[in-house]
């Protein structure tokens, strides 16, 4: 399954402003007309006061306050896991591909979730988790150590995609390669064409790495048959001593044509890097 990058999701939470506008004001009257109190009063300097003006009516500051409040996203990745595991042996194909773009979509930050899922008690789970790991390559370091707890897992299918994975880990790499080599031989062709090409794209090969490949080259079946002959022709140098085995399905007749020429191709390959 193809896998991309995911982003965390946010809800922002807007909170509204409050407006306190106080309009109280202050008012005085007179009686004008009361020429018996005017006549009375006493006109004195001393007496005068100036009247104070009523200050303005405070306005209070208007605010807004903005709350973020960040979801966690690893519910809605356990959300996406938990429906393809739920349907995963009998899948609607819409709906596993509505739940499988939903959980590649998160990338990076699923791997905790998946992490979660390689110690789950159901094997298909673990394969599910290790499945999405693998897909997503380098970026699965965070995982590396419950990817080698794994190495040994009942399920050829958690195995080799965790061995897999860790092949982008030069610190884990030792680890990961013999159990490659042994999963060449396994009785599944699926889980035997996954490590054949995990072995073919590290950078560097060994003696026995070469030797397991090029044991499957006459593979029962033809599409891990196909992986080896390509690998080789990958590993170039270090597969020189295929040379032979390469050379004879070249001329055997009974070759299909598709694995003859990938022969021929490979053989080139290997011959090139020689010179």
């Amino acid at each position: 399954m193809d896998s991309r990058n995911m982003r965390p999701f946010f809800v922002v939470l807007s909170i509204g402003c409050l407006w306190c506008l106080p309009g109280l004001q202050g008012c005085s009257s007179g009686d004008a007309s009361s020429k018996a109190e005017t006549a009375k009063a006493a006109v004195s300097e001393e007496s005068e006061s100036t009247a104070e003006a009523a200050p303005e009516p405070a306005v209070a500051e208007s605010k807004t306050v903005s709350v973020s409040e960040p979801v966690d996203p690893q519910a809605e990745v356990k959300e996406a896991f938990e429906k393809l595991l739920a349907i995963r042996t009998e899948p609607d194909p819409d709906e596993w591909q509505a739940a499988d773009k939903k959980l590649v979509a998160f990338g990076k930050t699923a791997v905790p979730t998946l992490t979660e899922g390689l110690t789950h008690t159901d094997p298909g789970a673990r394969e599910l988790a290790s499945m999405y790991l693998a897909s997503l390559g380098p970026d699965a370091e965070a995982a590396a150590p419950a990817l080698v707890e794994v190495l040994s897992d009942e399920s050829p299918f958690t195995q080799v995609n965790a061995a897999s994975t860790l092949t982008h880990f030069p610190k884990h790499r030792d680890k990961a390669i013999p159990v490659l080599i042994e999963l060449t031989r396994h009785s599944d062709p699926n889980t035997r064409l996954t490590a054949v090409y995990s072995l073919g794209n590290l950078e560097e090969h060994s003696t026995a790495q070469v030797e397991a490949i090029q044991a499957v080259l006459n593979d029962e079946n033809s599409d891990v048959q196909l992986a080896a002959i390509k690998v080789l022709g990958q590993m170039g140098q270090p597969a020189k001593a295929s040379l032979t085995e390469l050379q004879s399905l070249i001329d055997n007749q009974n070759t299909s044509d598709d694995l003859r020429e990938a022969a021929v191709a490979s053989k080139d390959q290997i011959e090139q890097a020689q010179k």
